[in-house]
């Protein structure tokens, strides 16, 4: 039986299926040479930007927002926003990204 602090702790899978209902696609999980999952990755291209989250553990989740060029670049000076964190605080700023598009 769940202690009742572990019954209100959130539960991460829940803002990463917020993402889906978002529009955002998971991508084929990224898994090293052993098969180990190493990081789930979902993407929403969108006009002329695409939105990445790369989770690569419940506390180590990374996300950008960089121009759509035909490649993803991923050094800083590609990305037009960039967040670092745990999954639900990433999550929380990704959604809340205002939806009007940058144009360049």
């Amino acid at each position: 039986m769940l202690s009742s602090e572990e019954a209100s702790e959130p539960d991460p899978s829940m803002w990463l299926r917020q993402l889906v209902l978002r529009g955002f696609q998971l991508m084929p999980p990224v898994r090293d040479g052993s098969g180990e999952l190493e990081a789930l990755i979902y993407v929403r291209p969108h006009g002329d930007v695409i939105d990445i989250v790369e989770v690569l553990a419940e506390d180590h989740v990374r996300a950008a927002r960089v121009p759509r060029r035909g490649e993803i670049r991923t050094d800083d000076s590609a990305a037009y926003w960039r967040i670092t964190g745990d999954v639900i605080d990433v999550v929380d700023q990704v959604l809340a990204l205002p939806e009007p598009l940058i144009r360049v």
